[in-house]
């Protein structure tokens, strides 16, 4: 079952052969007018509101609207989030369900919830499973902010429970506390 967290950051569209880099130091990123743009924080970069939270790292790839997040304290949680334009036709509850369908032959346990963050509503998907002794977990966040559909996910070595806290840590950082 190794293969499974594999599977999560696969669907997510994680895994490219792109170079990544903190965000430490000043950022140059290209607009889509192939202007140089200089950017320092979270927003310039992503376009989401707040901050990232305390332990977590922000790290660019060369793909514009895909980052990684990499926990300072835990190498075993990691995150990735994405931004694309949302077409009129899309429902956060239609992309939920063509991620689910995606798990129907493996066996994991799925949950579907609906959170409000600030004035943000999401839906989430979790997705857990074990591997002998280990847990296995992933949560994918879709929200609609500005006219985008931001993919927020997680993946850990631990249990679902434990996730869902790193979860809510880092929405109430991008947006307000859970309502």
């Amino acid at each position: 079952m190794k293969q499974f967290i594999w599977a999560l950051l696969t669907i997510a569209g994680t895994l490219s052969n792109t170079p990544a880099r903190a965000t430490d130091e000043l950022m140059k990123l290209i607009d889509d007018n192939q202007h140089h743009t200089s950017v320092q924080n979270w927003t310039e970069i992503t376009g989401l509101p707040g901050q990232l939270s305390d332990n977590w790292e922000l790290v660019e790839t060369d793909l514009s609207s895909i980052w990684l997040l990499k926990n300072e304290i835990d190498p075993n949680l990691l995150g990735r989030i994405s931004a694309q334009q949302l077409e009129d036709s899309v429902q956060l509850k239609d992309e939920v369900d063509a991620i689910a369908e995606s798990f129907e032959f493996q066996s994991a346990k799925l949950k579907r919830s609906t959170e409000v963050y600030g004035e943000v509503s999401t839906e989430q998907l979790e997705v857990s499973t074990k591997d002998g002794n280990q847990d296995i977990s992933g949560i994918f966040v879709l929200m609609n902010y500005q006219n985008k559909l931001y993919t927020l996910l997680l993946t850990s070595h631990y249990d679902i429970a434990r996730l869902k806290q790193h979860k809510n840590n880092l929405m109430d950082g991008i947006f307000l506390t859970k309502k």
